[in-house]
């Protein structure tokens, strides 16, 4: 199963980043949606409620841990910069309304959360059992006794959803209310969750295989296996969302293998072809998993890179076009094919459209071209 757009494992410190940040994931595949119908007509949405909020509020310790260890910072400082890492992993943005430490009341306010994406209920407090569960356990924590968040209004405002959390003392622990309410039903609702579980896990492999071939076929390049045109413009698009939303730099690269038309004069289509297949490869070999790589189209390329500013675009460029100028593919015996490539590269600005940036990108490529071809040009 690949990872969401955005998020890459870090193997070296073993975590999870999104767009080079800590992240926390919450899997935002459509068909997660599909899959929990099921679950929850089976359980009930309040003991789905439960058992997700359950389970969100044992791992709380270790946000906790984040909130209270911040160098300089008192409890509310920490959680402020606890809800950047959940604003960064695609959660909504949290914010603290109010805190009572004598009264053991705490007011949380969290704007467009991905929970109600995924699924909304008739009964409000039913919703947001994930961030319920980690508001109950890191609250619990910090005010030494049991914590119960609840949501207790959603509402529009400017086209956004605002989700209301309370938080406050409460008798009873997440974990007995789920099993006072799996006593209540007569049976043991977990035997229904893992029989559920198993089948939805093996239906959702062979969808998910049938997916891949599907979007494969309708996304990517038959001969490089690079991203095609529409799914270049549809997620460099999104990039550039993602740049006016996190306030983060966004660069975009153009790139034309030099001469082409010679190599295919002289070699003849299929070195061309090859050279296309081991330029890609190339290329994708040395980007990051967040950056789209697209053939556009005969021997023009594209490169969408999220987080990185115009600097480190062109440092990037530059690698690139040194490890094209250094490929040597061998066709026949003895025989190699040599070529290099011109890069245009920009920044986008904020109110710049996805077009304007490939436009002035293609100006900077054809600026290389003219100076002599085999270099970076950067605007």
């Amino acid at each position: 199963m690949s990872l969401p757009e955005g998020y890459r494992w870090d193997n070296q410190e073993k975590k999870l980043r999104f767009f080079g940040n800590e992240g926390i994931l919450l899997w935002k595949n459509p068909t997660l949606f599909n899959m929990l119908n099921p679950l929850i007509d089976q359980l009930g949405e309040s003991f789905y409620f439960l058992l997700v909020a359950y389970e969100a509020s044992e791992g709380a310790a270790d946000n906790y841990n984040y909130i209270a260890t911040r160098k300089n910072s008192n409890f509310e400082q920490g959680f402020s910069q606890w809800t950047e890492v959940v604003r960064n992993a695609g959660w909504g943005s949290v914010s603290l309304t109010s805190i009572d430490w004598p009264g053991k009341e705490i007011t949380l306010e969290i704007e467009d959360p991905f929970e109600l994406v995924i699924r909304q209920t008739q009964n409000v407090s039913d919703n947001l059992p994930l961030v319920c569960g980690k508001a109950s356990g890191i609250f619990s924590i910090a005010m030494n006794c049991n914590m119960r968040a609840i949501v207790t209004s959603i509402e529009t405002r400017n086209n956004r959803k605002y989700a209301t959390i309370q938080v406050s003392q409460s008798d009873a622990t997440l974990k007995s209310e789920l099993e006072q309410l799996d006593e209540r039903a007569g049976h043991t609702r977990y035997e229904h969750l893992q029989i559920l579980n198993k089948n939805l896990q093996e239906t959702q492999t062979e969808l998910e295989e049938a997916n891949r071939r599907l979007t494969e076929l309708a996304i990517k390049d038959d001969l490089t296996g690079a991203f095609n045109r529409r799914y270049f413009i549809a997620q460099a698009s999104q990039h550039h969302s993602y740049q006016v939303r996190y306030k983060m730099p966004v660069s975009v690269m153009m790139l034309d293998i030099d001469h082409f038309k010679k190599i295919n004069d002289t070699y003849g289509h299929q070195a061309g072809d090859l050279s296309l297949v081991e330029f890609a490869s190339a290329c994708s070999d040395n980007l990051r998993g967040t950056d789209m790589f697209s053939r556009l189209g005969g021997e023009e390329f594209a490169i969408s890179m999220p987080g990185l500013n115009l600097s480190h675009a062109t440092q990037t460029a530059e690698k690139i076009r040194q490890l094209i100028e250094q490929l040597d593919i061998n066709i026949t015996g003895n025989e190699s094919i040599n070529f290099t490539v011109s890069i245009g590269v920009v920044e986008m600005q904020q109110k710049e459209s996805l077009e304007s940036a490939l436009s002035r990108a293609d100006k900077a490529l054809y600026a290389a071209k003219r100076s002599g071809r085999n270099r970076v040009v950067s605007v």
